[in-house]
């Protein structure tokens, strides 16, 4: 199982990935260390369609994991929600198929 980050553009998903089970839990979740901020350089390293957007440009979101409840909860913008095309990029590339998940709208997840 994973969580991280990921931003979803032209129909595909562009995840960072952390594995469940490498992550400590705090306050009774687990959440990547990751930004959004500190990753966007390696993502357009290897994506040059990237490279005229800033990390907020693009719609993303994160995948934390609420530890006491068994549940992934997919952070996201209300665009994304209303998209489930997009939802299902997320919830196959997180390997999250078989598990319980939600998703909830963020406002720090708006784009420009």
């Amino acid at each position: 199982m994973k969580i991280g980050l990921f931003w979803i553009y032209d129909k595909q998903i562009f995840p960072v990935f952390q594995n469940l089970s490498d992550i400590k839990e705090i306050d009774g979740f687990k959440d990547s260390d990751l930004s959004h901020y500190q990753t966007w350089d390696f993502i357009k390293m290897q994506h040059e369609k990237f490279y005229l957007y800033e990390y907020e440009d693009i719609t993303r979101g994160r995948v934390v994991y609420d530890v006491k409840n068994d549940t992934f909860i997919i952070y996201c913008n209300k665009l994304l929600l209303q998209d489930d095309d997009a939802k299902k990029l997320i919830i196959n590339a997180f390997t999250l198929v078989s598990k319980q998940y939600f998703f909830r709208e963020d406002e720090h997840y708006q784009i420009n």
